[in-house]
């Protein structure tokens, strides 16, 4: 078991690489922090843009894209529209979805969460061929070849015609109060940001609005790894075999299956919960009939562990 990896902060990247092939104007630094699982899960990456950077409009015949504003503004273009994504705003992208993204600010960073894609993979191919074969990969053969390949369709226009909207015009977005659902219990307030549905039925996204003191624990039958990102505040996280330590906003939490450990927060924290496989959603539904017609037996940890088994899902709430 490789513990260096379960607590990743901004410093630790596996691979940091321009994303602009040719190096012919200030770039995003590509940086990937996590490969792909199976099913192509939890793949997560950054890019640093300067305001100006684009990426022109294109789709995926396959794979999601999750990103995160993680600071700075993003214009988000899709369906002839565009609007602003802002710090803490999740944009969802499933396939054949046409996107494009233009760069407000500088030190802009969008952090991606993918799901079949292994992005970084073809990055990576592509870069050790450019550094080896520079004439021939920048030759128009070679660039067709390539472009006949691409899974990605690329548009042939750079950027599409569209008018400015709000950004709960565009499906994408998910503003950083907005919900699918929301449910609340003392000391923790959980969003759904992105649902069973919007992933192939693999993950949901969710995120979490910690009180301080508030506590989250899971035990050695967890059977999916757990993936979260510290986007405000602080938890101090504890794994059965590993020093107890203290993770911060922009770190991420990657723990392996059937690993236990718990997670409590230090101040009023925000949490994203980027990798849930088990079934939240339907166990907070039926938690909620619970907790307006018989909340007493939300008190009752075997009842409430029993419904969690039901719904496959196994971080324990501490306050339910």
């Amino acid at each position: 078991m490789n513990y260096s990896r379960i607590h990743i902060t901004p410093d630790d990247y596996l691979l940091d690489m321009d994303e602009m092939a040719d190096g012919s104007e200030p770039r995003s630094r590509a940086r990937l922090y996590i490969e792909a699982g199976p099913h192509g899960l939890n793949e997560v990456c950054e890019a640093i843009y300067f305001a100006g950077n684009r990426v022109y409009s294109h789709e995926h015949p396959d794979g999601y894209e999750t990103f995160l504003v993680d600071n700075g503004t993003m214009e988000f273009i899709q369906l002839s529209k565009k609007a602003p994504a802002r710090k803490g705003d999740i944009v969802h992208i499933q396939p054949f979805m046409p996107h494009s993204i233009h760069c407000l600010e500088d030190n802009s960073i969008w952090r991606a969460f993918h799901q079949g894609l292994w992005l970084f993979d073809h990055i990576r191919n592509d870069r050790w061929f450019r550094d080896r074969h520079w004439d021939t990969f920048f030759s128009a053969e070679f660039t067709a070849e390539n472009a006949a390949r691409d899974k990605s369709s690329w548009f042939d226009y750079n950027v599409p015609e569209c008018r400015d909207v709000a950004p709960e015009e565009l499906p994408s977005i998910r503003q950083y109060d907005f919900a699918l659902a929301e449910y609340g219990y003392e000391g923790i307030t959980l969003k759904l940001k992105v649902g069973r549905w919007e992933t192939n039925g693999l993950k949901e996204v969710w995120q979490l609005r910690l009180a301080p003191g508030y506590r989250l624990s899971w035990e050695i039958n967890q059977p999916y790894p757990l993936l979260y990102d510290v986007f405000s505040g602080s938890v101090r996280v504890t794994i059965e075999g590993m020093e107890p330590f203290i993770a911060k906003a922009r770190d991420l939490l990657h723990v392996p299956k059937y690993l236990a450990g718990s997670m409590e927060a230090l101040e009023d924290t925000v949490l994203l919960d980027m990798g849930c496989q088990g079934n939240l959603t339907r166990l907070m539904d039926e938690l909620n009939i619970y907790k307006n017609k018989e909340s007493k037996k939300l008190k009752d940890r075997i009842f409430v562990k029993e419904i969690m088994k039901k719904n496959d899902y196994h971080v324990l709430f501490e306050s339910l």
